[in-house]
């Protein structure tokens, strides 16, 4: 059984939908394939985004409240795509205090072992694993759980998934002066994709291989309709059938007779307008490039509105933010977005095919 700990620089870096397409694509191939978080920063983390779930029976091992069980998001999504077992086994640690307490109180010792034990378990009858890490590669090093340490306990390699970006170069021979690991490369502006191959050159002579560099592409980095509505704090008034993926923001502060060349010129849009501009929406309707409308100020449009809405399959979102802080809430989002649309993991599965060797990382 091999195993691989896919780590990262940064946060944001695309960790899990790599490894989500990875799984899939390692799976079509007639691989057995795992998955494990040993480690999640969960509540207590900004960005360790934790759900819950009562699906499991009264035995599982899951840390439960109300009998709610506490898993990480990215396990729990993955394990569906997986159809894998108990969550818990997928990933054992999860905080649910400020970082620097648990560092304070923790014990490692036994938190190794629980890691250990969950390991075992996963990797069980499996041709291959793919471990995640943490929210970087330094995140645990005070209690000897950052990611080169988790590689070293279970044997695994490690593959750095690098999101481009200026200085890149110098933090990657920072990191591989601790530990050795290949180098994948995410979010490559287009225009740099023909330098990659003398940065692949510059750091092999440094003994570092890179394995890839997938480009940047805006339905990887797009929201989900579910993203942006979650992003508002809003909900549905037409909810999608299928998953649709938001890749631009066009504000609707305009006459429709202005917002015509701005609607035709746009690609895989959401318009952002308050919700009593009828003759907006009903324009927005009729564009096809327009997937999404976002009505803000709480206002419900007429419901004729909804119906077109949902004869076209054009999601509507209300939200009680006006219009200027909608915008800026979902802007935000998209610096954070996860690859969770199976849409999404399709994408990254044809990136990985054309722009990766994927047989030098297994």
């Amino acid at each position: 059984m091999k195993s691989v700990l896919v780590s990262s620089l940064d946060e944001y870096s695309g960790k899990t939908g790599i490894i989500a397409a990875l799984s899939l694509i390692l799976r079509e191939r007639g691989l057995k394939v795992g998955y494990f978080k040993p480690f999640s920063i969960g509540l207590a983390g900004t960005t360790g985004t934790v759900v819950s779930t009562d699906s499991a029976d009264s035995t599982d091992r899951g840390r439960r409240r109300n009998d709610v069980r506490v898993v990480d998001e990215d396990a729990f999504r993955i394990a569906k795509i997986l159809d894998e077992g108990s969550h818990e086994d997928l990933c054992p640690v999860i905080l649910e205090i400020p970082y620097e307490d648990f560092v304070m109180s923790c014990d490692v010792h036994g938190i190794r072992e629980r890691i250990n034990e969950a390991f075992k378990r996963v990797s069980a009858g499996k041709d291959i694993v793919l471990v995640e890490g943490v929210l970087n590669f330094r995140v645990g090093r005070s209690i000897d759980l950052c990611d080169f340490c988790i590689a070293e306990m279970l044997n695994a390699e490690i593959l750095m998934v690098v999101k481009y970006r200026d200085f890149v170069i110098d933090d990657i021979l920072y990191a591989s002066e601790h530990a050795g690991f290949k180098v994948l490369f995410n979010q490559v502006p287009v225009y740099k994709i023909p330098h990659m191959s003398v940065m692949r050159s510059f750091l092999e002579r440094r003994d570092i291989r890179v394995v890839g560099a997938i480009p940047h592409d805006s339905m990887l980095s797009g929201l989900s309709v579910y993203e942006i509505c979650e992003a508002v704090g809003g909900r549905f008034l037409v909810k999608p059938r299928e998953d649709i993926v938001v890749e631009q923001l066009l504000i609707g502060a305009m006459t429709p007779q202005s917002a015509v060349t701005y609607f035709r010129r746009s690609r895989n849009a959401a318009v952002i307008t308050g919700g009593d501009r009828s003759e907006l929406h009903t324009l927005a309707l009729e564009m096809p490039s327009i997937k999404c409308i976002v009505l803000t100020g709480n206002l419900e449009p007429p419901a004729i509105i909804k119906g077109v809405a949902a004869s076209k399959d054009k999601p509507l979102i209300i939200t009680p933010d006006d219009t200027l802080t909608a915008v800026k809430k979902i802007d935000r989002a998209f610096g954070k977005t996860r690859l969770h649309s199976m849409v999404k993991i399709k994408r990254m599965q044809e990136f990985l095919l054309k722009h990766v060797r994927i047989d030098e990382i297994i």
